[in-house]
């Protein structure tokens, strides 16, 4: 097997590494009196929140990243040496409890094997090939997770692992505390580096750094199982009651989450043999009638549903118990079903679906998101929505109604050759067809062609979308009652080749003025004062003016692009102020609409869409701004291009239900 390099060069390496060095109090320690020994101690535990809170970002961009891979039952993988591997070990081994997780999706590789856990064994944690071995002794795949932990970021065992989990596409992630490591060099997709600096007792990794595995490992686990649904307002609602002191837990959960609902009488209609059973008796009977699952009693007590059915609604929605309970509002979002005159219903319902894909609100961008994870929010969403309606008995067992037509609108589908792919893949899950017309697959901001329905006499619209990106599309109908047919498109390029006029492109500008304000004035002996726009700008990065490029650019949950888009904010705020706006931020937001004037033009023609015959439909956040939406306008009749009216659309899915709806013949109930 592999091991470490030579002693001479390991010794070297060592050496260099941070919790290798003399703490500040080192020295000094040998003569101190307890209590300021102790005290000394827990400053250096203190520091520890600390140096995690600036890594809070690329910790949560890693759980956004892992939940998907669990929820198709890919496993997560804690791969650790010495007391790395025994907090690695102590995570996992409680998660089945705490959430009821199967143990075969969450495991634990310790060097030296699981009796390392209890006793050190010596030399395993330098084995580099062990640690590849056991990654293929677990026939490892490319929907699994490791998360590798060292303090030293250059442990052999765990780098084995990583190169394996890589060479195999998996997601990767390492916890370490040293910068620079071999570790961060490897090509780890989420290396989360917490510096927390020298031990209290030089390179005892057990104090601070293992402090920090576990509180990292803790925030993992955690928010990831409330990501997926295992907890209900900070209650550890998937908790099997198998022991007393569990079983007093899940009397508590049930008793506080169904608080305000009749609940004893629920329990009575369900178990129909005990009438003189107390509260905590029936609560236990409940559960037991559950099979012992704690979110199940409190979906029944919630609802009043028979168990069965109950359940059947949870695996709808994955288990989420928040989504539950929001199924149990009579509206949806998403659907509608047709109903008969004078309000009576038909006999039988029809439902229509239409998805707003756009890759903003969503990660459903086909050139930055796979298929699967894409089709898996469709997905995800549509069961959302669904768990609002009331099924007929014979259909609580489908996820979702018999779906008449359905329309899903993806952002990137126009650059993407995965479309037919795509459409496959839909017609399998809602069970229609492309070619029989059930199915209608196109970008997202095709939905907006809908709205020519909102205005029979029009015929043509152009819809401008401005929020992180911009994109101007043109439809038009060549006939009456002809459907519309997209003859033109402008932008939406992306932010690193176009998305001018867009909220990146507005937070661009200001980087730029704020920058080049800064690097104007470097040479100045006296340090003046920020302007107004800079001052904002600070403020809402929370940075130092010599940090502005790193705040932006440093990893995190949150893209670059989105980080620089918000900024947009900042300066609508500023440019458009009651009193006294700020006249650089009013030039920025001028050239922005100009910008979006131009997108729109080459698509007002009379060969395309005439205006005068044509709707303008502006969408996404920047057009939420009536003072830039009017801006806009300005330009664009400044151009010579003025549309025969204008509408506001927040919600596109809706119009494209609606659309749905009347080409069926049907309408869409209230």
């Amino acid at each position: 097997m592999t091991s470490s390099p030579d002693p001479h060069q390991r010794e070297h390496a060592l050496s260099s590494l941070q919790n290798e060095a003399l703490s500040p109090v080192a020295r000094a320690m040998d003569t101190m009196n307890t209590l300021d020994l102790c005290r000394s101690f827990n400053r250096a535990e203190a520091s520890v929140a600390c140096a995690i809170a600036a890594c809070l970002p690329a910790i949560a961009a890693f759980v956004d990243d892992l939940v998907p891979f669990l929820r198709r039952s890919g496993r997560l993988i804690y791969v650790g040496a010495g007391n790395s591997g025994r907090v690695a070990h102590m995570d996992c081994a409680e998660l089945p409890v705490t959430f009821s997780v199967d143990r075969e999706q969450f495991l634990a590789v310790v060097a030296g094997g699981t009796g390392a856990v209890l006793e050190a064994v010596e030399g395993a944690e330098d084995l580099f090939d062990d640690g590849a071995a056991r990654m293929d002794d677990l026939c490892f795949t490319s929907h699994d997770t490791v998360i590798g932990i060292s303090a030293s970021g250059r442990t052999p065992f765990v780098m084995g692992a990583l190169e394996v989990a890589m060479r195999r596409g998996a997601l990767t992630a390492v916890i370490t505390n040293t910068r620079p490591s071999r570790m961060g060099s490897m090509g780890v997709k989420h290396p989360l580096i917490v510096a927390v600096g020298p031990e209290f007792l030089t390179g005892s990794t057990r104090l601070k750094a293992g402090s920090c595995a576990k509180q990292v490992l803790n925030m993992i686990s955690t928010c990831t199982m409330i990501k997926l649904g295992k907890t209900h307002q900070g209650l550890m609602v998937d908790v099997r009651a198998n022991n007393e002191k569990l079983h007093a837990r899940g009397r508590r959960i049930v008793r506080q989450i169904c608080v305000g609902r009749p609940l004893l009488r629920t329990i009575s209609q369900h178990i129909q043999n005990h009438p003189e059973l107390d509260e905590d008796a029936s609560i236990d009977a409940l559960i037991e009638r559950c099979g012992g699952s704690v979110k199940l009693a409190c979906a029944v007590g919630l609802s009043g549903l028979h168990r069965d059915i109950a359940k059947r609604r949870l695996d709808v929605v994955d288990g989420h118990l928040q989504a539950f309970v929001t199924g149990l509002k009579p509206e949806s979002q998403f659907m509608g079903g047709r109903t008969g005159t004078d309000g009576e219903k038909p006999e039988e319902d029809e439902y229509f679906l239409c998805v707003d894909g756009g890759g903003t609100k969503w990660p459903c961008n086909l050139n930055s998101t796979p298929l699967e994870d894409v089709v898996e929010q469709i997905r995800c969403a549509t069961a959302a929505a669904a768990a609002s309606i009331q099924l007929p008995n014979d259909d609580q067992s489908r996820p979702w109604p018999r779906l008449t037509k359905v329309w899903a609108g993806i952002a990137g589908l126009h650059h993407t050759s995965q479309a037919e792919l795509l459409s496959s893949r839909l017609e399998q899950l809602f069970s229609v067809s492309a070619k029989k017309g059930s199915l209608r697959l196109t970008c997202d901001t095709s939905l907006l062609s809908a709205c020519l329905d909102a205005d029979e006499p029009a015929e043509g619209c152009i819809a401008l979308v401005a929020g992180t990106g911009a994109v101007a599309t043109a439809f038009r109908r060549f006939d009456s009652g002809d459907k519309a047919v997209q003859v033109g498109r402008t932008g939406g390029w992306g932010h690193l080749v176009g998305d001018q006029g867009s909220a990146f492109y507005i937070g661009q500008q200001a980087l730029r003025t704020v920058l080049g304000n800064l690097e104007e004035h470097q040479s100045e002996a006296k340090p003046r004062s920020l302007n107004r726009l800079e001052a904002a700008i600070f403020k809402h990065l929370d940075c130092d003016p010599r940090d502005v490029l790193s705040s932006i650019l440093m990893p995190g949950a949150e893209q670059p692009q989105q980080r620089i888009g918000r900024i947009s904010r900042v300066v609508a705020e500023l440019g458009f102020a009651d009193f006294d706006p700020d006249p650089q931020a009013l030039a920025i937001l001028h050239d922005a609409a100009s910008n979006l004037a131009r997108i729109v033009k080459p698509l007002a023609s009379m060969s395309m869409c005439n205006p005068l015959k044509s709707i303008l439909v502006m969408l996404g956040a920047l057009m939420n701004v009536k003072p830039f939406r009017d801006l806009v306008l300005d330009k664009c009749m400044a151009m010579g291009v003025a549309f025969r009216r204008t509408i506001i659309v927040s919600d596109a899915s809706a119009y494209g239900a609606e659309f749905l709806s009347k080409t069926s013949g049907s309408h869409i109930a209230t």
